[in-house]
C-alpha cells in the first residue's frame, strides 16, 4: 500500500457502551409501560367495581320497592346475593362489595367497594340518593369515579 492509504480495519459488531445504551432505554421503556398497564389493569377493576355497586344499588331500590324498606323483615341489614357480594362478580375478588352497618337504616342505605389490594382510590361508596364517594382514599374523587 501506498503512502496515502491507511489500513482500515472495518469493526463489526457493537461496542459494549453502545449495547449498555440500548439495554438502558429498553429498561426505561419497559418500566414506563409497565407502569401504565398496571394503571390500566387497576382502573378496569375500579370500572367493573363501579358496575356491580350500581346493580346492588338497584337490587336495593327492588328491595324497598317490594318492602318499603332497606331493612330485611326481621331489621336486620340484609345479605347482599352472591355475584353482588364481589367484584368481579365471579372468579378472584378483586373489590368486596357490602352495605356499610352504621349507615344502613329502613329509609337509607350505603354501598361500599372495598379494594383487595391497595388502591390510591381506597373504598368506593354509593348510598341511596346516587351519591358517590369515596373512604381512605389519596386520589380525587372525580379520577376514582369518572372516566
Amino acid at each position: 500500500m501506498g503512502p496515502g492509504h491507511m489500513d482500515r480495519h472495518c469493526a463489526r459488531g457493537f461496542t459494549l457502551m453502545e449495547l449498555m445504551a440500548v439495554v438502558a432505554i429498553v429498561a426505561i421503556l419497559s418500566s414506563m409501560a409497565l407502569s401504565s398497564y398496571s394503571q390500566h389493569v387497576r382502573r378496569s377493576e375500579r370500572i367493573a367495581a363501579r358496575a356491580v355497586l350500581l346493580e346492588a344499588a338497584s337490587w336495593m331500590e327492588r328491595r324497598f320497592s317490594v318492602q318499603h324498606s332497606y331493612l330485611g323483615a326481621d331489621g336486620q341489614i340484609p345479605v347482599l346475593p352472591a355475584g353482588l357480594d364481589q367484584s368481579p362478580r365471579s372468579g378472584t375478588a378483586k373489590y368486596v362489595i357490602s352495605l356499610a352497618t352504621g349507615q344502613t337504616q329502613a329509609t337509607s342505605y350505603e354501598l361500599r367497594a372495598t379494594p383487595i389490594r391497595a388502591d390510591a382510590c381506597g373504598a368506593l361508596t354509593l348510598d341511596h340518593t346516587g351519591a358517590r364517594g369515596l373512604i381512605g382514599n389519596t386520589a380525587p374523587l372525580a379520577e376514582c369515579w369518572g372516566r
